[in-house]
């Protein structure tokens, strides 16, 4: 008699769900996104970004409509993605708030940055000197977003990061411009300051290294950055009749 194989037999996988695969998809993206992989003004198109992320064009848009939700992106009429080109007035309004709010983190992260977190930053700290050194801008924004987001995270304020990675988002393709001088961005970097400043307990002085990094980056771009035309003023009402 032959043995007939039971459901018993089938070994226990996991379930991929639906959600999680739409999770990943917008994670992705919004990595790329933050550290400078597209530039202001590209097209995105979900079909190419299905390709890349070997995935279907669904969960590449329903991630596309999330970030145009965060402003992120921008959408025109015949229904296409593009990334926003931005004023040098609201890029310097992205800047500050970045400066104010990442400030807060590094400052609200001193006392909780372990041996292990410390190691991290270090490697990430010598992994930018490098990549100035090299001119490797794709690697110099990738040793920037590590850097910073290890720092942030021990806040251990989940708003703060939040609220940083909404500001990622639209000051990020903009970062891409620091290539027409990165080699100057070496007295402009400001990490071993911080990293300092966390190691032995002093919050504002982390909260001043980080504002100043960003500050300075805000200082560069401004004058080599590339802006979309001024616009109106937009028009503000008082909410409390």
């Amino acid at each position: 008699m032959i043995d007939r194989p039971g459901t018993s037999d089938i070994p226990k996988l996991s379930r991929i769900e639906t959600q999680s695969v739409h999770q990943r998809v917008y994670k992705d993206i919004r990595h790329v996104l933050m550290k400078g992989g597209f530039a202001p003004g590209q097209k995105v198109s979900s079909r190419k970004l299905g390709a890349e992320l070997g995935t279907s064009d669904m969960p590449v848009r329903a991630a596309l409509g999330r970030l145009l939700a965060e402003g992120a992106l921008v959408q025109h009429r015949n229904g296409t993605f593009s990334i926003p080109r931005l004023s040098l007035r609201k890029f310097r309004e992205v800047m500050t708030l970045r400066a104010l709010i990442e400030g807060e983190a590094a400052a609200q992260a001193c006392g909780n940055v372990d041996r292990e977190g410390f190691q991290k930053l270090h490697a990430y700290s010598a992994g930018l000197v490098k990549a100035i050194e090299e001119n490797a801008i794709t690697d110099y924004l990738d040793y920037n977003q590590k850097l910073k987001f290890t720092i942030y995270r021990y806040s251990t304020s989940q708003v703060l990061v939040s609220m940083i990675r909404i500001l990622w988002l639209q000051a990020g393709p903009f970062l891409r411009h620091l290539n027409r001088g990165l080699d100057m961005m070496v007295e402009a970097n400001f990490q071993d300051e911080a990293i300092e400043a966390l190691a032995v307990g002093n919050p504002e002085a982390a909260r001043q290294a980080i504002s100043r990094d960003i500050l300075a980056g805000m200082a560069f771009l401004t004058i080599h950055g590339e802006f979309a035309p001024e616009e109106p003023e937009p028009e503000t009402y008082d909410d409390v009749d």
